[in-house]
């Protein structure tokens, strides 16, 4: 079994799994699993980033200054933008939906 270390994981979470979550919450039709992404999903991920971020600055000092995800800042300000933009994207399709019904 591999195991990728706490750093490369939150390198990974910012350049694959960010995008594809406001990719995917853009492509979907139901606005309830665009709200699960807001109100579950995002803050579990961001909890475990906090958690990699502390392994990762145990492992590897002064990480943050090639990993974005390794600063404690960084990851608040990373989700509070990726939170935006899916709020967005659910709020539009909320408005699409009520304005489908009238």
């Amino acid at each position: 079994m591999v195991t990728i270390d706490p750093c490369e994981r939150l390198k990974i979470i910012q350049k694959q799994l960010i995008p594809s979550i406001i990719s995917s919450a853009s492509l979907e039709i139901d606005t309830l699993d665009i709200k699960a992404a807001i109100e579950k999903n995002l803050p579990d991920l961001e909890k475990q980033c906090y958690e990699l971020a502390d392994r990762c600055e145990k492992k590897f000092p002064g990480c943050s200054t090639e990993i974005e995800l390794c600063n404690r800042e960084k990851i608040k300000e990373t989700f509070q933008e990726t939170r935006e933009k899916i709020e967005k994207i659910w709020l539009e399709k909320e408005k699409s939906e009520v304005e489908g019904e009238g």
